[in-house]
């Protein structure tokens, strides 16, 4: 099952590269795609896929990574500019100028993602993407437990 969970958090990253990765990524200082190449090695076990496959998704994660990039760069920037300018006193306008920029960029991200994973899922056979979204399910399955069980803990310890 351990197995499964990470060769299908590979899967997760390459074709959804969701919210979270992005929010990390910018708080980090990863840059979007670092690890592409170990994803795409573990799609291509799992799923099957043929060189003509690996070839075409290699391909939409180095467009998608030259999209991201700036965007990410621009996120990073935004929230730069926003604490260069904490001076103790709270302007309202000044904060959800902040919000309202940061949100648009992120909703960018996630649309340039999920163009990004519409692409992806062109390229594989419908048996792969059966495959891939049983995946998907059983690693959310399994972060919800995890998630549960350390809200558990949580609660125990207070």
């Amino acid at each position: 099952m351990h197995k499964k969970s990470i060769i299908f958090a590979a899967i997760l990253m390459a074709l959804a590269a969701g919210l979270a990765t992005t929010a990390f990524a910018q708080h980090r200082g990863m840059g979007f795609g670092r690890n592409n190449g170990w994803m795409l090695k573990h799609m291509a076990k799992e799923l099957n896929l043929t060189e003509a496959q690996k070839t075409q998704i290699k391909g939409i994660m180095a467009d998608e990574k030259t999209k991201i990039k700036p965007m990410m760069q621009q996120l990073r920037q935004n929230e730069q500019a926003e604490n260069a300018n904490v001076n103790g006193t709270f302007d309202e306008n000044q904060a959800r100028t902040f919000a309202n920029k940061q949100a648009q960029l992120m909703t960018d991200l996630i649309v340039e993602k999920e163009r990004m994973r519409s692409q992806v899922y062109a390229v594989l056979t419908p048996e792969q993407r059966q495959k891939a979204l049983q995946l998907m399910r059983e690693r959310q399955q399994h972060r919800q437990e995890r998630m549960k069980k350390q809200a558990e803990q949580k609660q125990q310890s207070k």
